[in-house]
């Protein structure tokens, strides 16, 4: 009979440094990798590893036997960068009732607060406001593509309580000439 190489699977989007397990219902075969530079994968267990971004095509053999040829069948996997959540930058020191900017170096990412009873931010502007005095963690996240997780980069944020001058008491009208001592409470 002819040999056959079955049906083959396993998760065609990895991303760089991630394993997928690719597998056949018919065993006994081989896999090679079209391109090694991309995503490797282990001659009998089938398991591609991702090494750079770009696509590779993985080659299952089955030999054949009494005079019959090998038969192959192939199954692409296309390998991705991670996400990168960029450098990020803003004022980490505000006042209760103000605000800061928070930046990354890379568009496109979601904006979170660890804590909003201290401090909450806009999740696309990245707009920080202090709501009360103590210590948030702001984190921005982006979202993976192609098989990749997201990443996130913090940024604390300081958030303290406006100065307070207090009420001034005492006579505000004087005669020429006089004093007066006004009190602050």
């Amino acid at each position: 009979a002819l040999p056959t190489t079955g049906t083959l699977f396993g998760t065609q989007a990895i991303c760089i440094g991630q394993t997928s397990a690719f597998g056949s219902n018919v065993t006994g075969g081989s896999w090679t990798s079209s391109a090694p530079a991309t995503a490797t994968i282990n001659l009998t267990t089938g398991l591609v590893t991702g090494i750079a971004a770009g696509t590779a095509t993985m080659t299952y053999t089955v030999n054949g036997a009494g005079g019959c040829g090998n038969v192959t069948a192939t199954r692409t996997v296309t390998v991705a960068a991670p996400p990168n959540p960029g450098t990020l930058g803003g004022t980490s020191a505000i006042c209760v009732g103000l605000g800061a900017t928070f930046f990354s170096s890379v568009p496109g990412g979601a904006w979170s607060s660890s804590a909003p009873g201290i401090a909450t931010v806009n999740a696309t502007t990245g707009i920080v406001t202090g709501v009360s005095p103590g210590n948030a963690i702001i984190s921005y996240t982006v979202t993976g593509t192609g098989g990749c997780l997201p990443v996130t980069a913090t940024r604390p944020v300081t958030v303290t309580a406006a100065p307070n001058a207090g009420t001034i008491n005492g006579t505000t009208n004087i005669c020429i000439g006089s004093s007066n001592t006004l009190n602050v409470t």
